[in-house]
């Protein structure tokens, strides 16, 4: 009987706590996993949005307590994270000096599409990373 290959999964998702020593070891299984689904090509991009949805965690919502998950897409990749706060991310115009406040331009002039979905008790923050070319879904 021939062994047939498990397909790659089509979400990975995880729960964490969102601060900056995390943040190294999430943009290294993003990549990851941008790569094995044969996005390579986009992987700076999508590590890129990913790293600033978490930082917003740890720096606006209260609490660094959410959740990533990465779902694969035959044009690209969508990120989202969940958190607890329902303020919706506001964009901001931060003077030059300012270390921080770029991360929504960022990412919106990343991503094809990004947004907000707001819940009762919680939010999911979005970005889409597309290819011009469909990859092959497993």
């Amino acid at each position: 009987m021939p062994v047939t290959p498990e397909p790659d999964p089509p979400d990975y998702r995880q729960d964490l706590v969102a601060r900056p020593e995390s943040l190294a070891i999430m943009r290294r299984i993003v990549s990851a996993h941008v790569d094995l689904w044969g996005f390579r090509e986009l992987s700076d991009s999508v590590t890129l949005c990913a790293h600033e949805l978490l930082a917003n965690v740890d720096r606006h919502t209260g609490s660094p307590h959410c959740t990533i998950t990465l779902r694969r897409r035959p044009d690209g990749v969508r990120v989202t994270v969940t958190d607890t706060n329902t303020d919706p991310p506001t964009s901001r115009e931060p003077d030059e000096d300012a270390e921080g406040g770029r991360g929504l331009a960022l990412i919106s002039g990343i991503a094809e599409h990004f947004g907000t979905v707001i819940r009762r008790d919680s939010k999911d923050v979005w970005a889409e990373i597309l290819t011009s070319r469909p990859a092959a879904l497993a």
